[in-house]
């Protein structure tokens, strides 16, 4: 594998920065030379989190609001990025929530789906013109989505993404990862030249989503916490595909321990990708003048 190379002057959105395998990443690309921006729906949090980063790498890290699980929130994030910095070379989507019981957003979305999936289906495509103005051809911009295993263990439900025919913490987990590996399967379809997007596997991490499992599940995990990667460890594979050269023209792949991965068949399913992304298209609904950089 390829040393990575220096990030000096790239600029990185990083969201589930503040922990977990979004934290392995911001500290990674600021060790590699990157300038961070860090979406926070805890700004102080966030703050805490940056002068760490600061602390740690001499980087530059700006943090702002934004809560992924309310659309509007996203939109206003992704406006005020696009004024302040215009372009963006890597974008990391690693945030996620597990919850115990079926919860809705404000928007009336299924907690996890919204925070998991649809939050950044609309920021990677509100992004879109801050990516496709810093990559090229060879130089590409990289979109990195934190998918998971789990996603062999479901199958797309488009008439029930919302879960209100059985609702389970794991299936609810494991429906998101299928949606964003997914999603980036057509993303890479439809993105221009100089931008891909790949999806990745970071194996078990130890990150504050195992406060919300249930009392058994936080007993089993707690007992496993030992064996689990730490978020540095664990972002490994998350850095290889923001900054390696090995992977400058891959788009679309599925990846784990900086390999290639096959994922299910299902979820490289043409038909049922094309009709997942009109069908979030649809959930994201007000998202402006985000088509036009985007083929088909």
């Amino acid at each position: 594998m390829t040393p990575l190379p220096r990030l000096d002057g790239a600029l990185c959105v990083v969201t589930g920065g503040t922990s977990g395998i979004g934290y392995g990443a911001a500290l990674g690309l600021a060790r590699l030379g990157a300038e961070l921006v860090l979406p926070s729906r805890d700004l102080e949090r966030g703050e805490h989190t940056a002068a760490a980063i600061r602390k740690q790498t001499g980087a530059t890290v700006w943090v702002r609001g934004c809560d992924l699980g309310a659309l509007s929130s996203v939109r206003e994030f992704a406006e005020g990025y696009l004024r302040t910095f215009r372009r963006a070379d890597v974008l990391v989507n690693s945030a996620g929530a597990l919850f115990p019981t079926r919860q809705l957003t404000p928007d009336g979305f299924e907690a996890t789906l919204a925070i998991d999936y649809l939050g950044p289906f609309l920021l990677t495509r509100s992004l879109l013109p801050a990516l496709a103005r810093a990559g090229r051809v060879g130089a590409p911009a990289r979109i990195v989505n934190v998918s998971g295993e789990y996603h062999r263990r479901v199958r797309l439900d488009l008439d029930d993404l919302q879960l209100e025919r059985g609702y389970g913490l794991v299936r609810a987990g494991a429906q998101a990862v299928l949606a964003k590996l997914m999603f980036t399967v057509e993303l890479a379809r439809r993105l221009p030249p100089g931008v891909t997007a790949n999806a990745v596997h970071p194996g078990a991490v130890r990150s504050g989503l195992l406060r919300n499992l249930p009392w058994p599940l936080r007993i089993a995990a707690a007992l496993a916490r030992p064996f689990m990667l730490g978020p540095e460890a664990g972002a490994e594979t998350v850095l290889y595909l923001a900054a390696s050269p090995d992977v400058a023209e891959v788009s679309g792949g599925y990846f784990a321990r900086c390999a290639p991965l096959e994922p299910a068949a299902h979820a490289l399913d043409p038909e049922a990708c094309r009709r997942l992304w009109e069908a979030s298209a649809a959930l994201t609904e007000g998202a402006r003048g985000l088509t036009n950089a985007l083929r088909g």
